[in-house]
């Protein structure tokens, strides 16, 4: 299920404002503890261009220091990552994350899964345009999805034939 308020937990309130003034944008930071080991994953965007390995350096020689200190004794894995072509999204933050690019959703109201790309986003619904709902096979310009009713939603990369028949 997808959920609401990452952006008001603690970890990503103490890293969102380092890595912006990076030039970074926080998708997801998640921490898991297992006795006295401590995994914490980060999944990062360039904000001018295609992330890239040396964003995920960067942002590890940042993070890494800085989180060792307040953890004390405790081993810390960090993962520093990309979304990837077909990210599944875990908060509804991200979606205006991903504005221009195409996203699988699964509407209830349908129910099916529907894809398109991401026209808009606010507290309440999701704006897609070249919407193709699964189910039916059919094809639709616009589409406003409400939050309420997306289960499951993941990016949606899809290679397009340029070819024309050439």
């Amino acid at each position: 299920m997808i959920q609401k308020g990452i952006e008001e937990t603690p970890l990503f309130r103490e890293y969102e404002p380092l890595l912006s003034a990076m030039g970074i944008t926080l998708v997801d930071i998640d921490e898991l503890i297992r006795g006295n080991s401590v995994l914490v994953t980060i999944v990062i965007m360039a904000k001018e261009e295609e992330v890239n390995v040396d964003h995920c350096a960067k942002v590890y020689r940042l993070v890494y220091p800085r989180m060792e200190l307040t953890l004390g004794d405790r081993d810390l894995q960090l993962e520093v990552t990309t979304p990837g072509l077909q990210r599944t999204i875990k908060d509804f933050y991200e979606f205006s994350l991903f504005t221009g690019r195409r996203v699988r959703v699964y509407d209830t109201s349908k129910p099916a899964w529907v894809s398109g790309i991401i026209k808009a986003c606010d507290d309440h619904a999701l704006t897609l345009d070249e919407v193709y709902i699964e189910d039916g096979k059919e094809m639709i310009a616009t589409m406003v999805v409400e939050l309420a009713s997306i289960q499951k939603a993941k990016l949606d990369y899809r290679w397009e034939d340029n070819s024309h028949g050439n």
